[in-house]
C-alpha cells in the first residue's frame, strides 16, 4: 500500500515535526466559516491565477477588482496573502492579510470609496462603500489588527461584533501545512466524501515546483476524534491513489504523520494530479506555473 511504504519512511520524521500555530489567516477565520482558499498575494498577481481562484464567486472577484483598482494595490508589494471564506449562506468574504503598512492601505481605501459609518457593535470602525449593485452591498472595513475585510454588510457586522477566531481541530489541521505554502485550504466538517465520522476539519496545501515540468509540493491534514483518525487512512489512501494513478506517472512514496487527533499527508504531484486532487477536493483548478 502507498500510505504503508510512506509511513515506514516518515515516523522518525514525526518525533521531529515542530508544532506549528496555525496561521494568522487560520485564527482569524469568520465563525461561520465552512470552507476557504488562501494565497500568497506575489504568487497570484498573474490575473489567470487570480481569475481560477475566484471563479466560483464572481461578485467577491468583482469587488476585489475595484478595490485594488480604485485603492492602487499592487499585489506584488505589501499584502502577504488574500483568502476567500465561504459560509453555508451568501457571498465570501474577503481577507487581505499580512500587510506590510496597514495605515497606509486604510488611507488608501478611504480616500478610494466613501465612507458608511460605524459598525454598531464597534461604531469607531469606518465602514466604506465598495459596491452596490442590486441585492449585493459590499463594503471595506480594518479589522484594528493589521487586516483588511471586503464583505456584504451582515458578514463584516459579525466580525466587528467578534465572531471570528479558529476552533482547536481547525487549528491543528492547518497547523500541518506549510506556512509558505503558495495556494492553502480548510474544508470544515466534510462529511460528504465518505470519511469517518467524527472528522472535523480538512485542511490542504500547494506549493508549485520551481518550472513548468517540475513537480509540485501537495499536503493534506485531517483532524478530529481519536476513533476518526484512527480509521482514515483507507480513506487517504484511495484519495492518493486515485490522484496518482495515471498513464505514466508512478507515484512517489508519501510522507505520512499522525497523532492522537490529527493526520497528514505530503507528496509531490505533477499538475495534472494537483487538478485531480483539487477537483476531489471541490476546489477550482490551480494551474501552479
Amino acid at each position: 500500500m502507498i500510505l504503508t511504504r510512506g509511513l515506514l519512511l516518515s515516523l522518525a520524521m514525526l518525533s521531529c515535526e515542530a508544532r506549528r500555530p496555525a496561521p494568522d489567516w487560520v485564527r482569524s477565520a469568520p465563525a461561520g466559516a465552512v470552507m476557504a482558499v488562501s494565497f500568497r498575494a506575489d504568487w497570484a498577481m498573474e490575473q489567470p491565477r487570480l481569475r481560477n481562484l475566484l471563479e466560483p464567486y464572481p461578485m467577491a472577484g468583482r469587488s476585489l477588482d475595484l478595490l485594488l483598482m480604485r485603492a492602487r494595490i499592487n499585489l506584488s508589494q505589501g499584502i502577504g496573502r488574500i483568502t476567500v471564506f465561504k459560509g453555508n449562506t451568501g457571498e465570501p468574504v474577503i481577507q487581505l492579510g499580512g500587510i506590510r503598512d496597514p495605515g497606509g492601505l486604510q488611507v488608501a481605501i478611504a480616500d478610494a470609496f466613501p465612507v458608511e459609518g460605524g459598525q454598531a457593535a464597534n461604531p469607531d470602525r469606518p465602514v466604506f462603500v465598495v459596491l452596490d449593485l442590486g441585492p449585493h452591498h459590499i463594503r471595506a472595513m480594518a479589522d484594528g489588527e493589521g487586516r483588511v475585510w471586503l464583505g456584504g454588510q451582515a458578514a463584516l457586522a459579525g466580525l466587528a461584533a467578534g465572531g471570528a477566531r479558529a476552533d482547536g481541530a481547525l487549528a491543528e489541521a492547518s497547523g500541518w501545512i506549510s506556512p509558505g505554502a503558495a495556494v492553502q485550504g480548510f474544508i470544515r466538517q466534510p462529511e460528504t466524501w465518505s470519511l469517518p465520522k467524527g472528522i472535523d476539519v480538512l485542511a490542504w496545501g500547494v506549493t508549485p515546483g520551481p518550472g513548468p515540468d517540475s513537480l509540485n509540493g501537495f499536503e493534506m491534514a485531517l483532524a478530529g476524534s481519536k476513533d476518526a483518525i484512527q480509521g482514515v487512512a483507507p480513506w487517504l489512501e484511495r484519495f492518493l491513489g486515485s490522484t496518482t494513478a495515471m498513464a505514466g506517472t508512478p507515484p512517489q512514496a508519501p510522507e505520512l504523520l499522525q497523532e492522537r487527533t490529527r493526520i497528514g499527508l505530503r507528496c509531490p504531484l505533477t499538475q495534472e494530479q494537483v487538478d485531480v486532487a483539487m477537483a476531489k477536493l471541490d476546489q477550482p483548478p490551480l494551474p501552479c506555473h
